[in-house]
């Protein structure tokens, strides 16, 4: 009954979408079929004009840079912007001979020599221009450089990491450990700009594939399968305002050339790690056809070092633990569509995923308890073996409709995913005396079936008003379901069996529907500016329920307005400089909510807080760009505070020596500083991407214990260096440091590590061997200080990082590209563009 009500309220809110996203009488643009250029030339004068487009994606690229130049010098004569459909015309061009080049910020540069115009021949018809490494040129361009590594966009960074050799034969954790201002930890948890609460998107949308277990999956999805990762620190109100840090959107590789194409990858590491993907993709006519496949296969060891000393008012006695372990991690990921091309500028398309996968967790923690003095207590041997399967799948429909008017384009989709999951923990611990002996024993299992469902329906239009102002409107339905059952069984010796125990067992469900809507203006003024204000407004009802072993509900149902501000300067045509703002929610998570207590580590529980409330943030961002034949740079300043912060705190027992780790709300927090991001190509061969970024955090708890008030500095930088040794080989090092930092009752020391790879083109560019070695030094090791009411704690983990990967990968495409009407119609232009 609720999804069927859903189905129609999704429809009563999408359909002013549709009523005001049908085209009006006549011909938009008036005249020529497409609003296309008229040209009416002086006499004895020419013209020259083209279409910019990505390459990987064919979408037009707006204000690319095209320069005109007196055939054979550098003397510039005139230059232009491509508009919003990639189009560019120059004319009133005296007859000669001249130069071309195309531009574009974080693109190769193309160029093009002897354009001759004459009374014969008054046209320079360039075609469409694909920039980007691989391009299908045409005959007179030449590629002078490949695709950059970053890119900058209005309100995001794009990191092209198909190029990435310290990533190649990774995961996508390896390849957002040299993402700029990213952060990963021993557990894979992620942190932009110091800020953990970030939003992972795949391919713009949230996906069952990331719901349980984010970390997991991450560690699982094969790097092979990425081609760029987006960082958006600062979104429009056009994206779920989820994620205080910002937004982490991953692109998967999508084939869409025309004939048959594929991409394959196999991946060895050393101590048993192994992962390949395949990729098929046949397009003929209206159709494209898309299938693959991944497979992963990760055993890595852990291993770390806790010592901690309490203090009490009469007692002093110290725990002196050594931690050993090993995880496997198991996975296989179809997934496949269909995309139907309706018309010259409308699509359909169905695509979909499953994932099969599994995990295996052993540790075993040794744990020496002494006195004040140094002398034996006790010791305790405590085996915890752990298994995990999961399973999940994903359908989205999509439609697409672009109009003739330039800029004007609807899109509808609708998205549902499941995921079951099924966790066992089970713990052995002894407990020995000085001399040996065992005095006491505890065993205990936990199975925690888990399941996550979700519905998502959105519909984005977007309508110029005039030449210089667009209007963007969309509405979005998110529908999400959560639930766990927490079992606890102890081994009873008087029964000889394990007994459940209900005190210490939870049923707990989350339910959370978010209803929304936005609005965007956007446009320009004078030659150099560029401006976009936008709102977006969303009714949350949630309502987290334990179902077990008393029943309690805890509804939180609120209103939320996120306003965002974009401003753009162009200083020159190499330089600009930009300051946007927006607001952000972080709601508490599932795991967060629920108040079961896990014992995993009894002298470390873990629990949620029914009670949280979401925090809000208020985002200010500044940033100058500026770029040349050498490469671009940012260099951004940024201010974040936060209201109702949430933050996880450690509630010490000094009597058991228990730290309880949970969560609760602090009255507020800053977080403030710079970050640079430079692409430089001092030589031909060298291509060098650095990146640092510093900032300050300050934590006020007011009313709560003082020892939550934090505040301190914290630095973290990247460099990785990209050499052509030879025609066909390629190396990169990389490097990463992070200073030491504060966190609330404690701090995180400093780290570093050091990658290495190479990459050998073979059978004529067509397939690539890899070869690369992670954390050379062995140096990725994760350091904290915890003090908090009697209780000092230093702890050191570390997860296999040392690993050496031999790859092979293999592209073979037979792009079939012709000028007829049904390959315009799969997205192309058209004729009368130009």
């Amino acid at each position: 009954m609720m999804k069927t009500l859903t189905f129609w309220l999704t429809g009563l809110l999408l359909l002013p979408l549709f009523v005001f996203a049908q085209p009006p009488g006549g011909r938009p643009g008036g005249g020529r079929p497409g609003g296309g250029p008229q040209l009416e030339l002086a006499d004895g004068t020419g013209a020259v004009l083209g279409r910019v487009a990505d390459e990987q994606t064919e979408e037009a690229i707006l204000l690319a840079n095209v320069l005109v130049y007196q055939g054979g010098t550098t003397d510039l004569i005139t230059g232009t912007t491509t508009d919003e459909r990639g189009l560019f015309v120059i004319k009133d061009l005296p007859y000669g001979d001249y130069d071309l080049e195309i531009s574009y910020l974080g693109y190769a540069s193309f160029k093009q020599t002897g354009i001759q115009l004459n009374a014969e021949q008054r046209m320079g018809r360039l075609g469409q221009v694909l920039l980007g490494a691989g391009a299908n040129n045409l005959d007179e361009i030449e590629v002078t450089a490949e695709r950059a590594a970053v890119e900058f966009g209005l309100d995001r960074k794009v990191f092209n990491v198909e190029q990435d050799i310290a990533s190649s034969g990774g995961t996508a954790e390896d390849l957002l450990r040299n993402i700029p201002s990213v952060t990963v930890d021993l557990d894979g948890n992620i942190s932009l700009r110091g800020s953990s609460n970030i939003r992972i998107l795949i391919n713009g949308k949230p996906s069952a594939l990331t719901g349980l277990d984010r970390q997991g999956f991450l560690q699982q999805l094969a790097a092979g399968t990425i081609e760029s990762i987006e960082v958006l620190t600062n979104p429009s109100a056009k994206y779920d305002p989820e994620g205080m840090g910002g937004i982490i959107n991953i692109i998967t590789k999508q084939q869409n050339k025309q004939g048959f194409n594929i991409q394959t990858s196999i991946n060895i590491g050393t101590n048993d790690k192994y992962n390949g993907n395949v990729n098929l993709n046949y397009r003929v006519g209206k159709f494209n056809i898309q299938t693959g496949y991944s497979y992963n296969n990760d055993d890595r060891w852990f291993q770390g070092m806790l010592y901690r000393t309490t203090m009490t008012t009469d007692t002093t006695w110290i725990q002196d633990q050594d931690i050993r372990g090993d995880r496997n991690r198991l996975s296989h990921t179809f997934q496949g569509g269909v995309e139907y091309f309706v018309g010259p500028r409308s699509s359909i398309s169905l695509r979909g995923n499953y994932s099969d996968r599994s995990g295996e967790n052993t540790s075993n923690r040794d744990n020496l308890f002494l006195g004040g003095n140094d002398e034996f207590l006790y010791r305790s041997l405590r085996r915890e073996v752990g298994a995990e399967t999961s399973d999940s799948w994903e359908l989205n429909l999509d439609y697409r409709q672009r109009f003739r008017e330039k800029g004007r384009e609807l899109t509808l989709s609708a998205q549902h995913s499941e995921q079951e999951e099924m966790e066992n923990e089970n713990f052995f611990e002894d407990f020995f005396a000085e001399d040996g002996s065992i005095f006491d024993m505890d065993r205990q299992l936990n199975p925690q079936p888990q399941g996550n469902d979700v519905w998502l329906f959105q519909g984005d239009y977007t309508h110029p008003l005039s030449e210089s102002t667009t209007l963007e409107t969309g509405s979005r339905v998110t529908l999400r379901g959560v639930s766990i059952d927490n079992q606890l069984f102890d081994f009873d010796p008087a029964v000889n069996d394990f007994v459940f125990l209900e005190s210490f067992s939870n049923f707990f469900s989350y339910q959370e529907d978010v209803y929304a809507a936005y609005g965007i203006l956007k446009g320009s003024f004078g030659d150099n500016w560029e401006w976009q204000a936008g709102l977006r407004a969303e009714q949350t009802y949630t309502s987290a329920e334990l179902i077990e072993p008393t029943k309690e509900v805890y509804p939180n149902d609120y209103f939320s307005l996120f306003p965002s501000a974009f401003l753009t300067y162009q200083l020159s045509d190499r330089s600009s400089v930009q300051l946007n703002y927006s607001r952000r929610i972080n709601r508490p998570r599932f795991r967060s909510l629920n108040p079961f207590i896990d014992f995993g580590d009894p002298l470390n529980p873990r629990g949620g807080n029914p009670f949280l409330l979401p925090e809000y943030t208020n985002s200010y961002e500044f940033n100058y760009l500026r770029s040349s034949e050498k490469g671009s740079v940012t260099l951004g300043g940024y201010w974040r505070e936060t209201t109702d912060m949430i933050t996880r705190i450690i509630i010490p027992d000094p009597a058991t020596g228990v730290n309880l780790r949970t969560s609760t709300n602090l009255a507020s927090g800053r977080n403030y500083g710079v970050e640079v991001i430079g692409t430089i190509r001092p030589v031909d061969k060298l291509q060098l991407v650095i990146s640092g970024n510093g900032y300050r955090t300050e934590v006020d708890s007011d009313d709560l214990e003082s020892d939550l008030d934090a505040a301190g500095y914290q630095f973290s930088g990247r460099m990785q260096a990209s050499y052509t040794l030879f025609k066909d080989l390629g190396v990169q090092l990389t490097g990463f440091y992070r200073s030491a930092g504060v966190r609330p009752q404690g701090e995180m020391r400093a780290f570093g590590s050091v990658d290495l790879g190479f990459r050998q083109k073979v059978l004529k560019g067509k397939g690539t061997i890899t070869l690369r070695a992670s954390d050379l030094f062995k140096t990725r090791k994760f350091s904290f200080l915890t003090i908090s009411e009697g209780i000092t704690s230093d702890a050191t983990y570390q997860r296999e990082s040392r690993i050496v990967y031999l790859g092979f990968n293999y592209s073979l495409r037979q792009d079939k590209r012709q000028r007829s009407r049904g390959d315009r119609e799969g997205g192309g232009m058209d004729d009368d563009d130009f």
